[in-house]
């Protein structure tokens, strides 16, 4: 992400994709305590390829000891310095020109920034894990609590840009930089769940999960992963519950504290596999159609938000719910083995 550097301080200046420089402090990014500085003293902007540079000051602003005229604009390098009021005055060095993104800024404290994932991991050493992912159908950040209490509802909260939040005893805020329209061009054409099916392959011995995700014609490797059992053992508790007729509001759910028992897992345990299973899936949609929704939790129970799948173990196909309608899924499934 892009940085100045305060030479005064030597403390690095994390550029938002528009970012104020100036005197004002309760109305820019960058406070500068100098008389000769302007209340609203230089913008730097980014264009959607290039860092730029503007100058709305009254006494001036340098760049590798050329003036700017008023209201010119200047692209911005790795190593160029910028000064502010004089060819000698308060001056930044540019450090990274990378295009801005979501992120976690350290508040009174030299940590490291931390980039935002779509779906982002937060552990703790003192608490429980947090995880924030990105809902791009409101385009807004959401947190939810990783509780080792399996029989707790997870619940998510949304957070606001520049709102703070504290990890292990440390201050970070958050800083958002996407816009609606960089949201927008990383969709693929997947506007549901419904719209995708999940082939599982399983071995014989069940010691490894393969899973291709398919819509239409195109098929999307997720390749073997441990976590694919979790979501294979969601997927037959769901076609289970077809095969009984049991309510498609009611179909799939298993409580957490019996699955994890069943896996010979701690709630922790459980906890990082759904994780990563629904990161996993969020990063092969880019985020679209409440991808992080994959797994669906309420009241302590978890299920398999997809209604469409074929599993099949060894060379024998398991199940497969694709040959029927939403109507008939509800009364049959093609060939189902208890498990």
């Amino acid at each position: 992400m892009a940085a100045l550097l305060n030479n005064q301080t030597q403390q690095n200046c994390l550029l938002q994709s528009h970012h104020s420089f100036g005197r004002l402090k309760s109305s820019v990014n960058t406070f500068i305590s100098d008389v000769f500085v302007s209340k609203i003293h230089a913008f730097i902007e980014w264009n959607d390829q290039h860092w730029l540079l503007r100058d709305v000051s009254s006494n001036g602003t340098w760049v590798n000891g050329q003036r700017l005229a008023h209201d010119q604009v200047a692209q911005l390098n790795v190593g160029d310095v910028i000064a502010f009021a004089s060819k000698s005055g308060y001056a930044f060095e540019v450090h990274d020109v990378n295009p801005p993104c979501d992120c976690l800024i350290p508040v009174e404290h030299n940590s490291a920034a931390i980039e935002l994932e779509y779906f982002h991991l937060l552990p703790s050493k003192k608490s429980h894990n947090r995880v924030l992912s990105y809902n791009s159908q409101t385009y807004s950040w959401w947190q939810e609590t990783l509780d080792d209490n399996l029989s707790q509802s997870t619940r998510a909260a949304e957070l606001n840009d520049q709102e703070c939040l504290d990890i292990d005893g440390l201050t970070w805020q958050l800083q958002i930089n996407r816009t609606i329209e960089d949201t927008q061009l990383l969709r693929p054409n997947v506007t549901s769940l419904d719209e995708l099916t999940f082939l599982f392959q399983t071995s014989l011995d069940e010691e490894s999960t393969h899973v291709v995700m398919q819509n239409g014609e195109e098929h999307i490797d997720l390749f073997t992963r441990s976590h694919h059992y979790l979501s294979l053992c969601l997927a037959r508790q769901r076609a289970k519950d077809m095969q009984a007729g049991v309510d498609d509001s009611e179909q799939g759910w298993v409580y957490a504290e019996l699955l994890a028992k069943d896996l010979g897992f701690d709630a922790s345990h459980l906890n990082i596999q759904i994780y990563r299973m629904r990161k996993q899936f969020v990063d092969a949609l880019n985020n679209s159609c409440e991808s992080s929704n994959i797994i669906e939790r309420n009241a302590g129970k978890l299920r398999l938000a997809s209604k469409f799948f074929c599993i099949t173990k060894g060379d024998k196909i398991e199940c497969d719910t694709r040959q029927f309608t939403h109507q008939e899924s509800n009364q049959h499934v093609s060939q189902y083995v208890n498990h």
